[in-house]
């Protein structure tokens, strides 16, 4: 659940960003974007196989990063699908300004 939370957040609210002299724009949590419970949607685990660790006492093995990779991609075709613009979205995170400006640049014709 973990790494689902993360790669929301690497889709929809983090970014580094920096001001002309290269000093760093998010230096609290109040700036640099998380997502909270509120964001993250409810999510069902499938254990699809039995197979524990053998080499440490509770068994477990860490995989929880490996489906971020995707989450970005499915997220930003989810979003073009729903507006009807394929390749809208160009770059993450899909912030609501971005989308505003993404959306004002497309010219009648391609309406």
């Amino acid at each position: 659940h973990g790494g689902a939370a993360q790669a929301i957040g690497g889709a929809l609210f983090e970014e580094f960003t920096y001001d002309d002299e290269g000093n760093p724009q998010a230096t609290t949590f109040m700036d640099y974007l998380l997502p909270t419970m509120a964001e993250v949607p409810e999510l069902i685990t499938i254990i699809s196989e039995d197979a524990p660790a053998l080499d440490n006492p509770l068994g477990v093995k860490g995989a929880g990063e490996g489906g971020i990779t995707g989450v970005a991609a499915a997220i930003a075709a989810a979003v073009d699908e729903a507006l009807g613009r394929p390749g809208i979205v160009r770059r993450v995170p899909i912030t609501p300004a971005r989308l505003s400006l993404a959306l004002k640049e497309v010219t009648p014709c391609q309406a």
